[in-house]
C-alpha cells in the first residue's frame, strides 16, 4: 500500500490541515453518498477505498433505522478499544435542489475527545460547505 504523492487539491490541503491539527486525529476521507471517495488524508489509497465503502454502508443503515422519518442521519459514531469512527454529513439547504451533502469521516487514536472532534467536524463542514455538495446521480433512461 502506498500513499499518495500527488500535489493535493484545495480541498484536500484543507482536509490534510484538518487532520494535522485536530488533536487525535489520524485519518480522513470525504465520501460521497454512493461510496466514491474524494478526498483523503494520513492512509494509504487503498485503505480509503475500504473505508469510504464501509462508511457509506453505515450511513445507509443508520438512515435505514429511521426510514419512517423525514431527513437524514446527520452523524454516526463508532467507537473501536483503539480508536472512534466519526462520520458527519454536510447538510443540503432546503431551497437547493438535485444535491446530496458528502460525508466526512474521521477516524481517531484512544486518545481523541469526541466533543472537540465533533465540533472541528462542524466546523470544517461549515466552512468548506460549498464543496461539500454533489448533484444527485440518476440511473440513465432506458432507450425505448
Amino acid at each position: 500500500m502506498s500513499q499518495r504523492t500527488i500535489e493535493l487539491s484545495p480541498l484536500g490541503q484543507m482536509l490534510a490541515d484538518f487532520v494535522d491539527h485536530t488533536p487525535g486525529a489520524v485519518a480522513s476521507v470525504l465520501v460521497t453518498s454512493d461510496g466514491l471517495v474524494g478526498e483523503f488524508h494520513g492512509l494509504p489509497e487503498e485503505d480509503a477505498d475500504t473505508l469510504a465503502a464501509a462508511v457509506s454502508g453505515i450511513a445507509s443503515l443508520a438512515n435505514g433505522v429511521f426510514r419512517d422519518a423525514p431527513g437524514e442521519v446527520q452523524q454516526t459514531v463508532v467507537e473501536h478499544d483503539s480508536g472512534t469512527l466519526f462520520v458527519m454529513r454536510a447538510k443540503v439547504p432546503q431551497q437547493v435542489e438535485g444535491k446530496v451533502g458528502n460525508l466526512l469521516a474521521v477516524l481517531t487514536n484512544d486518545t481523541a475527545d469526541a466533543g472537540v472532534v465533533g465540533y472541528a467536524m462542524l466546523q470544517w463542514i461549515d466552512r468548506m460547505h460549498d464543496h461539500l455538495l454533489n448533484p444527485v446521480r440518476t440511473s440513465p433512461r432506458p432507450v425505448q
